[in-house]
């Protein structure tokens, strides 16, 4: 009898996961949902208050934590080395940043992170190195670099990321990119450059299309002009053959401003999605643009064939609060938006003039219906 009682109870905690609440799942209606947040940037002032509270940075995103973890994967852009043993913490225009920010990522329910992004070579080879290896040491999964050549000619590496779909035996496929270096040469090929290697990243969606253990295909290129709203055509054409290729969605970053989101078809006549920039996630940059981002969401269907397909996709509208300390440290709470007049007019304006109003959740309580969040009586 004690065993039974011992066993239901290590069967109940089993089950309730801290990351992902899997009685929240979407997959028992064969659905998966999948969480995107922006730019990861841990400017000096975060890392100050950091160093002077021991808060653990997810304190940072504690309001919105329940709509993070309740999606069935999750990612985010780490713009930035994170090898503190090479050159010591760095902030703009050479990030490095603490090892502490990936237990917190994971703690918190990401499941994979773009590695590819302009900051990528920051701390050189070496630095990259040592990224990949505090990622493995937290098992948090990451796309877009590589430690060395050899690494993918053993097949030890892809510049791919798979996460498992709870329930099933397949995964989803995570491919980033960056646009640029800044001006860093990547001399022993670590970064997948997204026009640089255009035909290569073509054949990885081929191949990974053709694999019966990839449910769907994510593009993250790390792309655009940073504070600008408007879309290069190249980039669109970019996205528009990748989706030709294979992927279902393109969702995108590097510019610290919100870009438009548009629904497109594949020449096959498949539902895809571009989302060309989320915006900033975590960082210190004060202007009002900068400090508006989004948590986007895309809910993929299983159909009778098995196949996945696009369902649809949504907007939560986040605000970066920064409140400057008598110590003269800054706190950073970010906040989702449920009513823009509470915030300057320049931020609505920004807001409807790139996301349509179609992909914003009209309250909270149609965004726990959509994550499946029991409402309280």
């Amino acid at each position: 009898m004690k065993f039974l009682i011992f066993f239901v109870l290590f069967f109940m905690l089993s089950c309730s996961s801290v990351n992902k609440n899997s009685e929240n799942s979407n997959l028992k209606q064969n659905t998966i949902t999948l969480a995107f947040v922006g730019d990861v940037i841990l400017h000096e002032r975060l890392r100050t208050r950091e160093e002077k509270t021991k808060e653990g940075y997810q304190v940072i995103w504690q309001e919105i934590q329940a709509y993070l973890s309740s999606a069935d994967l999750t990612y985010a852009n780490l713009e930035g080395p994170v090898a503190p043993d090479i050159g010591g913490m760095g902030t703009y225009p050479m990030f490095n940043f603490p090892e502490k920010i990936i237990p917190n990522l994971k703690d918190s329910g990401f499941d994979v992170v773009s590695t590819a992004n302009n900051h990528a070579l920051d701390r050189f080879s070496i630095g990259i190195k040592k990224t990949i290896a505090n990622l493995n040491k937290y098992k948090l999964s990451y796309s877009g670099t590589i430690s060395s050549e050899k690494a993918l000619v053993d097949r030890s590496e892809t510049w791919w990321a798979l996460t498992p779909i709870n329930g099933s035996a397949q995964s989803v496929a995570w491919l980033a990119c960056t646009e640029a270096t800044n001006g860093m040469a990547d001399k022993n090929n670590q970064v997948l450059h997204c026009f640089k290697d255009r035909e290569k990243i073509k054949s990885y969606i081929q191949q990974l299309s053709v694999d019966a253990s990839v449910a769907f295909i994510i593009l993250n290129p790390h792309w655009g002009t940073e504070d600008k709203f408007k879309i290069a055509r190249y980039r669109s054409i970019w996205a528009q053959e990748m989706i030709d290729q294979g992927a279902v969605a393109v969702v995108g970053s590097h510019p610290h401003v919100i870009q438009k989101i548009e629904n497109i078809n594949s020449a096959d006549g498949r539902k895809a999605v571009v989302n060309y920039s989320l915006g900033n996630f975590v960082s210190n940059q004060r202007n009002l643009k900068n400090r508006l981002s989004i948590i986007y969401y895309i809910k993929m269907q299983m159909e009778a064939n098995g196949q996945y397909t696009l369902k649809e996709s949504k907007a939560l509208p986040l605000w970066m609060n920064r409140t400057i300390k008598k110590d003269r440290t800054a706190v950073y709470r970010l906040t989702p938006i449920w009513d823009f007049a509470k915030l300057p007019k320049e931020i609505k304006k920004t807001w409807f003039e790139n996301i349509n109003t179609e992909y914003l959740f009209k309250d909270e309580d149609e965004l726990k219906s959509f994550l499946n969040i029991p409402s309280v009586q």
